[in-house]
């Protein structure tokens, strides 16, 4: 185990040297030479896992600055890499070659399939699952499969509370399959009654049809179907949504208004999620709301960035879910706007981009001052196509340094919306030309 220590630090450092991000490589290698190390680097380390589709990214973030400001230290994972390799890696660096850990507490992100191998060496005290929608089928097969994942990952810590989105029909399912406490939260702020984004409304139980009440986005809302199958009532419920952005959380401590940093509901939603899994961490509930109010947004959620007359911000989209709601924010942005559509389809963002066909682009034609659109990436023609349906007209750079050099040129706020491959290569340009953070910081 030593020797498997002083690897995975020493390739940290050299990679990092040469100005690599050293996220997974390490704990890959250590895991070769030692495969039980991830348990011995969780021991005695209080840990919160977030799973799920959406959303693991910025509820981390959420949770890691709660512990910070109840004046707990936590490690993280910051860079996104959630699979075991990277999670070894977060621990790894966190245990002193003498013994013992440097921070008694970490916050880890966990991708939805690796959670059946990870959670019973890491025995996490907290797992959030913030939501389980269509996404990379071609990796999982099914919705199911992650779902599945998850529930037996936890079947193997049954020690570990779930904090699990109430109003996610594919989620809320992994209650019926685990021993774990379970604690719920979710909306009443529903308006629609339409399934959207191409999510599917049947039982994930019987697979009949579910009866919807109300509908936040997708297929999230107050469900129910004949064969018992129920949307629970949330712990933590977003009872109110204001007009300046903020809501009303009900909690089991009383009613708190949260202004969260990052816009939109699917944000409320992550703001909701983290501070149920933050007070079940030690983490007091004024610590907790003043977390999801201030906290540093991942890289590529929302980040901002200094380019073009007016600046711009980069929202990563992975899948239909996604796309509408930030679709949606660059709807309701209230100014002239241009928009950067950036798709790639490589392993990482998942091969099947027939999610394009499934979000409503259409909301970019009704959109108020939309200025400019620009297609990019390798699937820059497959977006044109999908543009063109919308009457909407595009124009293409698939290199990224004369598409900066367009965008310089933008007087109106630039959304750049890329899958996850895209934005790591377009970030990095856009750090190098104009400063900003390494991703893994």
């Amino acid at each position: 185990m030593f020797f498997a220590c002083v690897v995975c630090k020493a390739t940290h450092c050299l990679l990092r040297l040469f100005g690599f991000g050293a996220t997974a490589l390490p704990g890959v290698l250590a895991l070769k030479i030692c495969p039980d190390i991830l348990e011995y680097a969780a021991e005695n380390v209080s840990i919160i896992a977030v799973t799920g589709t959406n959303g693991k990214t910025t509820s981390c973030r959420m949770i890691e600055r709660a512990l910070q400001n109840a004046g707990h230290y936590a490690a993280a994972n910051r860079s996104g890499a959630n699979l075991m390799g990277g999670i070894a890696a977060t621990l790894i660096m966190n245990m002193r070659l003498t013994g013992g850990a440097k921070c008694g507490y970490a916050v880890l992100e966990c991708d939805e399939a690796a959670c059946r191998r990870v959670l019973g060496r890491i025995k996490p005290r907290v797992l959030v699952v913030t939501n389980l929608f269509r996404d990379q089928l071609d990796r999982y097969g099914s919705i199911e499969h992650p779902r599945d994942c998850i529930a037996q990952g936890l079947m193997q810590t049954p020690d570990t509370i779930a904090v699990i989105n109430a109003d996610c029909t594919m989620a809320a399912s992994i209650a019926g399959m685990i021993p774990n406490r379970i604690v719920w939260f979710g909306s009443d702020c529903g308006k629609s009654s339409g399934v959207g984004s191409g999510e599917s409304d049947k039982c994930p139980k019987c697979g009949g049809s579910l009866r919807y009440s109300s509908i936040s986005y997708a297929n999230l809302g107050h469900f129910s179907c004949g064969c018992g199958f129920s949307r629970a009532k949330p712990d933590y419920c977003i009872s109110s949504l204001l007009p300046d952005g903020g809501m009303v959380l009900k909690t089991p401590r009383g009613s708190v208004v949260c202004d969260p940093a990052l816009a939109g509901l699917y944000n409320a939603y992550n703001a909701a999620g983290s501070i149920a899994a933050a007070v079940n961490a030690d983490c007091d509930i004024e610590s907790a709301v003043s977390a999801v109010n201030d906290f540093d947004c991942g890289f590529g959620r929302m980040e901002s960035f200094p380019l073009g007359g007016a600046g711009a911000k980069m929202i990563l989209i992975k899948n239909a879910a996604a796309a509408d709601q930030t679709l949606e924010q660059v709807r309701v942005f209230d100014g002239d706007k241009s928009v950067v559509l950036v798709i790639n389809d490589r392993t990482a963002d998942g091969t099947d981009i027939s999610w394009l066909d499934d979000a409503d682009f259409g909301k970019l034609a009704r959109s108020k001052g939309l200025k400019n659109v620009y297609v990019s990436g390798d699937r820059a023609d497959a977006a044109a196509k999908r543009l063109e349906r919308e009457n909407i007209v595009c124009k293409s750079c698939k290199n990224y340094d004369k598409l900066i050099k367009e965008l310089e040129r933008e007087e109106a706020f630039i959304f750049i919306l890329p899958t996850y491959t895209a934005m790591m290569e377009l970030r990095r340009q856009l750090t190098d030309a104009l400063g900003g953070k390494k991703f893994w910081q």
